[in-house]
């Protein structure tokens, strides 16, 4: 064990449930967003989704998964996210760093995606809470 002196930020820890479909989250909620920032400063951003390995399964819809990205509007920094699907464990890893160094929406976009992968869902989400676009994926690559 280390004697390391610097203080732990709470604010943003990465965690996952473990349910059949897996949650993984890290940073605001929405709700804390608007809460901490108002509610006219928060943009959120969300896509429901169908995993590639689930495009042979009757049983699962388009849309059965879900993902939605937390951001303050005039820093354009993402404060949240959130991920409702496979894996869930090992996305919200993967992006908690990001989210640590204060990644911009703008830096997220550009961010080059593994295809194919649940976690490239992440990356380029585009329709907005509230904004009329539809938001379910329909396709791999859609």
């Amino acid at each position: 064990m280390g004697t390391n002196s610097k203080a732990m930020d709470y604010s943003i820890i990465p965690s996952c449930v473990y349910t059949p479909l897996e949650y993984g989250f890290c940073g605001l909620t929405e709700e804390d967003a608007e809460k901490k920032y108002g509610k006219e400063n928060v943009t959120v951003y969300h896509s429901g989704f169908k995993p590639l390995e689930w495009n042979f399964l009757q049983s699962r819809e388009a849309g059965a998964c879900y993902t939605k990205l937390v951001m303050e509007k005039t820093t354009e920094k993402i404060v949240g996210y959130h991920y409702l699907g496979p894996n869930a464990g090992e996305v919200a890893q993967g992006y908690a760093t990001a989210l640590k160094m204060g990644v911009t929406k703008e830096q997220w976009d550009d961010t080059v995606k593994i295809h194919p992968t649940c976690s490239e869902e992440m990356l380029g989400i585009h329709a907005t809470k509230g904004g009329g676009e539809n938001a379910v994926k329909t396709g791999c690559c859609g």
